[in-house]
């Protein structure tokens, strides 16, 4: 009874490292991005109740600062569409680009990335995976609650990353 299907088998070692690069990118990229919008959308409606009170008066204000905090979850679920518009690009050009970075990927200091991946078990997949928008959001809740061990188990994936050495082609320009 042979079930395997090409899809549910595990990747191999060089996607496992794009994976792993993609995946560790796109969640600091989210959270960046959520962050940011957070941040615009609120100073947003401050400066718009400010100007509302200083013609309309307090409650005025009041009542646009409260539009302001009900449009957030709009302007998130925006975010997060465009966030999976952008890895769903991402892993279609990693597909296109993977025979050029075979190669590059021989390199022994990506396996460090696999081995500090494999050595944390957060109850999701691993970022090793393909994931998914939602198992991305898990992970980027355990960086924005500040899970202790994912904070320490992420600050050593982006060390990891800075210490990657660069693609072929990228330090030409220079």
């Amino acid at each position: 009874m042979q079930n395997e299907n090409p899809e549910n088998m595990e990747p191999n070692r060089e996607r496992k490292i794009m994976n792993t690069i993609l995946n560790t990118s796109v969640i600091l990229l989210g959270t960046l991005m959520g962050g940011f919008s957070e941040l615009i959308v609120n100073a947003t409606g401050e400066m718009a109740s400010g100007m509302t009170e200083a013609f309309s008066g307090e409650e005025s204000g009041n009542e646009i600062r409260r539009e302001v905090k009900q449009k957030l979850p709009e302007v998130n679920n925006q975010m997060r569409a465009m966030m999976s518009d952008m890895r769903k690009d991402i892993y279609a050009q990693m597909e296109q680009k993977q025979k050029e970075l075979l190669p590059f990927l021989a390199d022994p200091v990506f396996d460090e990335g696999l081995r500090k991946v494999d050595s944390y078990d957060f109850g999701i997949p691993k970022l090793s995976a393909e994931l998914d928008d939602d198992t991305l959001a898990q992970y980027t809740y355990l960086l924005v609650t500040e899970d202790a061990t994912f904070a320490e188990f992420f600050q050593g994936l982006t060390d990891w990353m800075n210490s990657l050495p660069s693609l072929p082609g990228k330090t030409e320009d220079k």
